[in-house]
């Protein structure tokens, strides 16, 4: 019986140790998010310009055909 009842105070136990914890691991992950937002915001702008040089270059490639303007599509 004492063997149950030191297990059925587990639960509760660690249910106090989470409430202790919570507030400092919502801290520490807005101050993860906060720091991978500053280097999104300055790796963003120039993913978006080698995409759009991509895209560029891709539509060009197929407007021209791929062997010299044998298979071109209309605008």
């Amino acid at each position: 019986m004492k063997e149950q009842n030191k297990y059925d105070q587990m639960p509760s136990g660690l249910f106090d140790r989470l409430q202790r914890i919570l507030p400092l691991a919502d801290k520490v992950a807005e101050d993860i998010v906060y720091e991978e937002t500053e280097v999104l915001e300055k790796i963003m702008p120039r993913m978006f310009e080698v995409m759009q040089s991509v895209a560029k270059f891709s539509c060009d490639y197929v407007r021209r055909g791929r062997f010299g303007g044998q298979f071109s599509f209309p605008d």
